[in-house]
């Protein structure tokens, strides 16, 4: 019964937000994914996840990322206009516990702001150029990550998140919880599920407005093939989000207010130096890219086909791995 109610408490505490100011996409940007290997698997990587990326897809698979790692990604989306940023770290402890931090910046920069150029009160009158400025418009996620292995079988994580939104004129702050775990039913079997906003998350807007981010789960399960003989794994992944936001006919399949998306991908590995990389998404995008990785370093790439009118997306990650601090 307690553990029911512990799962049934967001759930209620979400319906009362909804009542109160609760949007849709109320930070549609957190769902972008990071790391250009879990987005080359079409973001199917939540029992996958095994480096410092986990810090975002899922805080428990934090103690599988030996030693200090570091990554960063940049992508430049829809013709170069949004440019999206990710950093992040984590470091692994001889007691099966581990830290990360990440940060997240999606923005778009110098935006051309007129109002103050005006000759008189229409565009038509003429511009003063010299009046003319520039501003940016950018959200900003900062996530503090905690990980630590029960057993040989079982690792659970939390996050502390804080979301920053900046509008020009116009901000909004707000905290959240996520909470992760990975179980390895059999040697290479890993099912896993991370819980986000699980305590929902309330933006605050200097205009005094509230928004709500309502809870969210995405299960997932991966399985590792290895072929010894050549030195060669195949590991396929599947995830499903599951979101309580009504989105509808906006997901492949809802049912009341609940939405199920899925996401599929694969990954193949040479000798731990080449990597392949497939996946398809939940809004049926393919994705694809490729990995090399030398002694401590390593280079991510990951294509992703979108919309002819906006662009493919195209994203490379940069992967140092050290010793231990």
């Amino acid at each position: 019964m307690r553990k029911l109610l512990i799962f049934l408490i967001p759930i209620l505490l979400w319906q009362q937000a909804s009542g109160s100011g609760f949007k849709k996409y109320a930070a549609e940007f957190l769902y972008s994914g990071v790391g250009s290997r879990a987005l080359a698997m079409g973001g199917a990587y939540t029992a996958v996840a095994n480096d410092v990326t986990a810090g975002y897809w899922n805080p428990s698979g934090l103690v599988e990322a030996k030693g200090l790692q570091i990554q960063f990604m940049h992508a430049n989306q829809f013709i170069s206009s949004v440019q999206y940023d990710y950093f992040a770290t984590s470091n692994q402890f001889d007691n099966g516990t581990s830290l990360g931090f990440s940060m997240i910046r999606l923005g778009v920069d110098d935006i051309k702001n007129s109002r103050n150029a005006l000759l008189g009160e229409l565009i038509s009158d003429g511009l003063d150029y010299s009046k003319i400025t520039s501003f940016n418009v950018a959200d900003y996620a900062f996530i503090f990550s905690y990980a630590r292995r029960y057993n040989e079988r079982f690792s659970y994580g939390a996050n502390v998140k804080l979301i920053y939104r900046d509008f020009d004129s116009e901000s909004a702050l707000g905290i959240g919880f996520d909470i992760g775990v990975q179980y390895r039913l059999f040697q290479n079997f890993i099912l896993a599920m991370t819980f986000r906003d699980f305590t929902t998350t309330m933006m605050a807007w200097s205009t005094s407005e509230k928004e709500f981010i309502p809870p969210s789960l995405r299960p997932g399960l991966s399985y590792r093939f290895n072929l010894e003989s050549i030195d060669l794994y195949f590991q396929p992944a599947f995830d499903m989000n599951i979101l309580f936001e009504d989105r509808k006919y906006a997901s492949q399949v809802n049912i009341g207010p609940v939405s199920f998306d899925t996401f599929w991908g694969a990954e193949i590995g040479f000798r731990d130096l080449v990597f392949l990389r497939l996946g398809y998404d939940d809004l049926s995008r393919f994705n694809g890219g490729v990995g090399f990785s030398i002694t401590k370093f390593a280079v991510d790439y990951s294509y992703m086909n979108y919309d002819r009118e906006l662009g493919n997306v195209h994203r490379i990650s940069f992967h140092l791995k050290l010793d231990a601090i």
